[in-house]
């Protein structure tokens, strides 16, 4: 048509093409017909019309002395003369591959099946395939059907005209260095005599050279150009295609990876408030699995109160408004308790600009809160702990005085009071002394160990660590059972501590009995050579099994909220740690539990 690309690209084929004998007719009627004659200027050609996905081919086919004439048989030809393919078959290649060419396809595969269009559309051609790699322009992929000379191998070469016919300048700064730029074809096979190259050039990137080779002068050259150039481009476009597809599943792949791995929630809620992305913070927070929530309604998964927090999130932010630090309650799929997190909130566009889903980007709070409550609590168990000291010395000085006067009424008035009265003094004179000695252990209790390590008698120890206990004991309605073998010998330690560390476990044990009361048993004996075991046992309600190795965490508590701290056990086992004991648990649900803790003897 004697023109360029650039300049018949948008213009109809009837502007440059005439048919012979007949009025011009629309395409989809030709495409019916069969292949039909068509003049460009004084060039005569056949044209066939055929459907590639939405679109329609139109292929000329030049008239060459190698066609079937229409009026006449074949003229006779040399067997080494090689023949073109007509135009119905490269249509039949360009419907072939559209079929064939899809967005999955990957690169490998892309070659493969071009290689074998090549192959079969034009037998006998020496046919190599040289692809880049599209950033640096390094070979990385040499195809060929035929030997190769070896200097010529690694060389991508196009002629001049080559360059400007396809637009590709010589001097194009990315490929400066790597194609060489000739001005007459240089022959790569070692059985090729003349040839052509076409490069893959979309007009931004550069994917390689295709390149054709004969091995006798015949005039299959001339008319095999026109029709590989479009099968070239097509090939080209193809591994655009492939290469984006590449890079997006890629990207994809990555950026899921991202998402999930990171270790904060992350959900992605459309206009409909249908979750689209939940990532794996998110199921391990909450014990969802996304397979069950993907789809689903956000609210589905909220209590009412929360409800009425979440909507207004994703109006204001499908209008482009972002949210901050909005703290939002999840209930638990796999248990009773709520995972709470703080919630920042993002319209997500969508490729034409348009507002179309919410991301909330989360951070867990749920042990962040939970700390803050215990510490509070501890602060507040630090400053009762202070106040009764404080009032324990407050009461020495009138039990002091009960107990002086009464010990000096019993002396002065001696024989001449009654029995019984007497006796009433003297239980007022014990009892003021029991207090008097309670409070000192109070004191002794709540102030800040600085002790040194002793030898501390064992008996002793668990009794004084049971009248720190007496009211919880009876609140508690535990019949209490102590038995403790003589021939043990004491314990060294810090007495404060471990008294803090029985304190801990019998006020514990006591909890952990049913309204109406329960046995609490206190064991302490040999436990091995050189060992003391101190066994606390309770008749409550037992740990789960699936609980027992994390009651020694901080903040751990099976406890009711404001039961509990959750740092007693914590505590227990860092005290222990230090005295170089171990401590042991067993339960059974219904049936109790039982701690034992072994120390070295003193």
């Amino acid at each position: 048509a004697a023109g360029t690309s650039e300049t018949l690209s948008g213009s109809s084929v009837f502007d440059h093409v005439r048919f012979t004998g007949e009025t011009i007719e629309s395409l989809p009627r030709l495409m019916n017909r069969g292949g039909r004659e068509a003049r460009i200027g004084s060039a005569s050609y056949t044209l066939h019309v055929g459907p590639v996905g939405d679109l329609l081919a139109c292929v000329l086919a030049p008239k060459t002395s190698t066609q079937q004439s229409d009026t006449g048989p074949r003229p006779a030809r040399s067997e080494l003369l090689i023949e073109s393919p007509t135009g119905s078959k490269l249509l039949e290649a360009f419907i072939y591959l559209s079929r064939k060419l899809n967005l999955t396809i990957r690169e490998p595969e892309l070659v493969r099946l071009f290689i074998r269009v090549y192959e079969e559309l034009f037998p006998g051609r020496l046919v190599c395939l040289q692809l880049v790699d599209t950033e640096t322009h390094e070979l990385r992929q040499v195809y060929a059907n035929s030997r190769l000379l070896p200097e010529q191998r690694e060389v991508l070469q196009l002629t001049r005209f080559e360059c400007f016919e396809h637009g590709l300048i010589p001097d194009l700064k990315p490929l400066r260095g790597r194609v060489r730029v000739v001005d007459h074809y240089e022959t790569m096979f070692a059985a090729g005599l003349t040839g052509f190259a076409v490069p893959l050039y979309d007009g931004q990137s550069f994917y390689g050279l295709l390149r054709f080779e004969y091995g006798q002068e015949d005039g299959a050259m001339a008319t095999d150009r026109p029709l590989v150039i479009p099968l070239a481009h097509q090939m080209c476009a193809a591994l655009r295609n492939a290469g984006l597809m590449s890079e997006t599943v890629l990207l994809k792949d990555y950026l899921a990876k991202l998402l999930d791995h990171a270790n904060a929630p992350v959900l992605v809620v459309d206009r409909n408030r249908r979750l689209t992305v939940v990532n794996q913070a998110f199921e391990n927070l909450t014990g969802y699995d996304r397979g069950d929530i993907l789809g689903a309604d956000i609210c589905s998964l909220l209590p009412p109160a929360e409800q009425l927090k979440v909507l207004p999130l994703i109006n204001t932010a499908m209008r482009g408004e972002p949210k901050k630090n909005i703290e939002i309650g999840i209930p638990r799929a796999d248990c009773d308790k709520r995972a709470l997190f703080s919630f920042n909130t993002a319209g997500v566009l969508s490729g034409d600009g348009v507002l179309e889903s919410v991301v909330f980007v989360g951070q867990d709070l749920t042990e962040i809160k939970a700390l803050q409550s215990q510490v509070i609590h501890s602060e507040k168990l630090a400053t009762l702990g202070q106040i009764a000291a404080g009032v324990a010395h407050e009461l020495n000085n009138p039990l002091t005085s009960i107990s002086v006067y009464g010990d000096y009424l019993l002396k002065h008035l001696g024989p001449s009071v009654d029995r019984s009265d007497a006796l009433k003094l003297s239980r007022i004179t014990e009892a003021s002394e029991r207090i008097r000695n309670f409070t000192k252990d109070l004191v002794a209790y709540a102030r800040p160990s600085g002790e040194e390590p002793t030898l501390i008698s064992t008996s002793a120890l668990l009794d004084r660590a049971v009248s720190f206990c007496e009211h919880i004991i009876d609140a508690s309605r535990a019949e209490l059972h102590i038995k403790k073998d003589d021939s043990i010998g004491p314990i060294y330690g810090i007495q404060g501590q471990l008294e803090q560390v029985f304190v801990n476990l019998i006020t514990n044990a006591c909890h952990a009995l049913p309204e109406d009361g329960g046995r609490i048993e206190i064991t302490a004996g040999h436990g091995g050579p050189e060992r003391i075991a101190v066994r606390i046992q309770d008749t409550g309600r037992g740990i789960p099994p699936e609980q027992l190795g994390e009651i020694f965490e901080p903040f751990y508590t099976t406890k009711p909220e404001g039961k509990g701290t959750g740092l007693g056990l914590s505590i227990v086992r860092n005290i222990l740690l230090n005295h170089d004991a171990q401590i042991r648990v067993t339960s059974e649900q219904g049936r109790g539990t039982t701690f034992t803790i072994v120390f070295y003897a003193g």
